[in-house]
C-alpha cells in the first residue's frame, strides 16, 4: 500500500489531538467549543481519523468538521468510503458482534453522505507529519502501513517500534483502538488521545482528547475529557435504527463487547480512568470515595500494564504469554474465563475477581455457573489444606512413638 506521509511543516502553540468522531455531532460541537475556550486555532486541532462511523449524523458531522477547519488523517472508515467499499474495514473478526453491527451502520453512513462530502473525504491524507519544538510527530490511524491494527498500551511493542522507524518520528499520535493512553518506548513517545464519539469503556459517559504544549523547550501532554449531550446522540441512533447496543454505550459508558481488547484492557472495563488530579477532581463518584480508604483500589487494575516499566523484557514476555493462554484452544474462551474466576478466588485476588466476573458476564456465563465455579475452587483449596493433615498425623505418630 502507499505509505506516503503528508508533511505539513512546523506547528507552534497549543495543540488539540482527538480521534473517532464517529458521526457524533453532539460530541464534535462540544469539542469545538472547548477548543475555542482554550484559544486553540482550527489548524492546531488534529484528528486521528474516523470522522464518520457508528452514530446517526454523518453528513452533518462532516459539514461541521469542514466548516471548523481542523486537520485530519483518513481512518479506516474514510478509506473504505473513498474506495466505495461495502464494509468499514475495521478488521473485526467475521461473525463477531462488531462485524454484525458494522453491517448496519456502515451502509447507513455511506447512504447518508452527500457526493460533496464523499468527494472531500477522498482528499484526506492517510498520514500526517510535522515538527513541534525539536520533535518530529507522525499521525497514524491504527499503525503506519496497517490502518486497521488495534494497538493498545499492553500490546504490539514491536509494531510500535517499527512505526517509529518507518515514519522517522519521535512521537506517534494514533487512534482506532478507542482508549486513551500514553507510553514511553525507549526514547520515543506513543500517544493515543482516545475518541470523542464513544466513551472509553470505563463506566462513565466522558469522552477523551489531548492537549500538547511546549514548556521550557519540553513537550508536555495532558489527557482531558468532557461530558456532552449523549442522550440526544443516543436517541438519534434509536430513531434511525442503528445498533441499539452502541447507542446504549453512549449513556452507560460500557462497551457492548470486548472482542478487540487484549486481556489487560478487558480488566479495566467499568473502572473510571484517571490520568492526573485535574481529571480526578471532575470524575469522582460515590463508589470511588467509598473505596478510597481501602487497601485495594479498583483503579489500580488499570495500572497492571505498567509493571513492564520496571522490567520491560520480562513484563512484555509475561503479557505475551498471558494473552496467548486466553486464546481459544482445547478449552473455549468461556471455559477459561470460568477457570480464571475460580482461581481468582483461591488466590484471593480482588482485581482478578473483578476482571473475570465482568469477563464472564460478557461471555454469557450465568451467576449460578460463576458461584459453582467458586465452590469448586473452595473445595479444592479446602481439600488441599485437609490432605496436608495427613502429613501432620504422620509426623505426630513418628514423634510420639
Amino acid at each position: 500500500m502507499d505509505k506516503e506521509i503528508k508533511h505539513i511543516g512546523s506547528k507552534e502553540g497549543k495543540l488539540l489531538l482527538f480521534g473517532g468522531v464517529y458521526s457524533n455531532l453532539q460530541a464534535l460541537e462540544k469539542l469545538i467549543s472547548l477548543a475555542n475556550q482554550e484559544g486553540i486555532t482550527p489548524e492546531n486541532c488534529l484528528c486521528t481519523g474516523d470522522i464518520t462511523g457508528y452514530c446517526a449524523q454523518p453528513e452533518e458531522t462532516v459539514q461541521l468538521f469542514r466548516k471548523w477547519g481542523a486537520l485530519s488523517i483518513a481512518g479506516n472508515v474514510e478509506l473504505q468510503l473513498a474506495n466505495d467499499s461495502e464494509d468499514c474495514g475495521c478488521d473485526f473478526k467475521a461473525g463477531s458482534r462488531c462485524d454484525d453491527f458494522s453491517k448496519m451502520w456502515f451502509p447507513y453512513t455511506k447512504g447518508h453522505l452527500s457526493q460533496e462530502s464523499l468527494g472531500w473525504i477522498k482528499t484526506i491524507p492517510e498520514y500526517l507529519s510535522f515538527e513541534y519544538g525539536s520533535k518530529k510527530i507522525a499521525i497514524v490511524h491504527g499503525n503506519f502501513g496497517n490502518v486497521s491494527e488495534f494497538i493498545f498500551a499492553s500490546n504490539a511493542n514491536e509494531s510500535k517500534q517499527r512505526c517509529f522507524d518507518e515514519s522517522n518520528s519521535d512521537i506517534v499520535v494514533a487512534g482506532h483502538c478507542g482508549l486513551p493512553f500514553h507510553q514511553s518506548i525507549k526514547d520515543k513517545l506513543w500517544l493515543n488521545p482516545g475518541v470523542i464519539g464513544m466513551p472509553a469503556n470505563d463506566g462513565t459517559t466522558r469522552v477523551w482528547y489531548m492537549i500538547l504544549t511546549i514548556e521550557d523547550g519540553e513537550i508536555t501532554y495532558t489527557h482531558k475529557s468532557f461530558e456532552y449531550d449523549a442522550e440526544t446522540a443516543q436517541q438519534l441512533m434509536y430513531k434511525n435504527h442503528l445498533p441499539e447496543a452502541y447507542g446504549d454505550t453512549l449513556t452507560s459508558g460500557i462497551w457492548d463487547n470486548l472482542e478487540i481488547l487484549p486481556e489487560v484492557e478487558k480488566m479495566g472495563q467499568g473502572i473510571p480512568i484517571h490520568f492526573n488530579l485535574e481529571q480526578q477532581n471532575s470524575i469522582k463518584t460515590k463508589t470511588q470515595k467509598k473505596m478510597a480508604d481501602t487497601y485495594y483500589d479498583p483503579a489500580d487494575l488499570r495500572k497492571f500494564g505498567k509493571i513492564t516499566e520496571w522490567s520491560e523484557e520480562l513484563g512484555t514476555k509475561f503479557f505475551d504469554y498471558y494473552s496467548k493462554v486466553f486464546e481459544e484452544g482445547a478449552l473455549s474462551a468461556r471455559e477459561k474465563s470460568l477457570i480464571a474466576l475460580a482461581v481468582s478466588h483461591v488466590v484471593k485476588c480482588p482485581y482478578c475477581i473483578d476482571a473475570y466476573t465482568k469477563d464472564g458476564l460478557q461471555k454469557g456465563i450465568t451467576k449460578e455457573e460463576m458461584m459453582e465455579a467458586v465452590h469448586v475452587g473452595a473445595a479444592i483449596e479446602s481439600g488441599a489444606t485437609l490432605v496436608h493433615g495427613v502429613q501432620m498425623m504422620n509426623k505426630y505418630n513418628k514423634l510420639s512413638m
